[in-house]
């Protein structure tokens, strides 16, 4: 995992007035607000618009960093005309280079996650516990891709998100069933999981299908 962290410089404000007036448009007086209120207020304020400017300025950069990992360097270094256009892939190299050992501190060992006992009573359960994870990240999930893709644009972006999720989904798989005797047919239509689609009641020899092929 990458962990990032940026410093912002920070300057102390001072606020003599014990406490603060507020008025509504028409001059109505609000309720005082005290010194700590207004600090909070305003650190928010700085908070917010600080939070922009540096979301502006790192969108800015991951797009200069996807332009270099590309080895386009029009819009910084131009090449001279009558000259050669040969780029230097110096940050994919970089990129490239490092992925294969970040994967293998992630994807090195049989198990993607493993969950340790806290106890001899425990050790079933995380046993368990480790199968199951693993088998849904690595066999249901594509997670090594998963992995892949967050380590590299943490890597070119300075920052990754990998959204978790838990999905309900239905499966439908259809089946033709020929020559059901009644007692069959009742319980296939008494279960709630099955829909009959269509059905045709036929004379004929129970289990047999007839000659065009439709269901019943």
């Amino acid at each position: 995992m990458l962990a990032m962290a940026q410093a912002i410089p920070s300057s102390a404000t001072t606020i003599t007035t014990a406490s603060f007036m507020a008025f509504r448009i028409t001059g109505e007086p609000m309720t005082k607000l005290s010194v700590s209120e207004v600090q909070a207020i305003l650190k928010g304020a700085k908070s917010d618009a600080l939070s922009a400017a540096e979301s502006s300025k790192l969108s800015e950069e991951r797009a200069r960093a996807l332009d270099y990992y590309q080895g386009d360097m029009v819009k910084d270094m131009p090449a001279p005309a009558d000259r050669s256009k040969a780029v230097s892939s110096d940050v994919a190299d970089a990129v490239e280079g490092l992925m294969p050992s970040m994967m293998e501190v992630l994807h090195g060992g049989d198990d993607v996650v493993e969950f340790v006992p806290t106890g001899a009573e425990d050790e079933e359960a995380a046993q368990q516990e480790t199968d199951y994870v693993n088998y849904v990240f690595t066999q249901k999930n594509n997670g090594f891709l998963i992995d892949y893709t967050f380590v590299k644009d943490a890597l070119m972006s300075k920052v990754a998100i990998v959204k978790v999720y838990w999905e309900d989904k239905e499966e439908w798989v259809e089946e033709s069933y020929w020559g059901l005797p009644e007692p069959a047919y009742g319980i296939i239509k008494q279960a709630k999981d099955i829909e009959i689609i269509e059905h045709t009641e036929r004379q004929g020899i129970p289990g047999q299908q007839p000659s065009d092929e439709g269901a019943y």
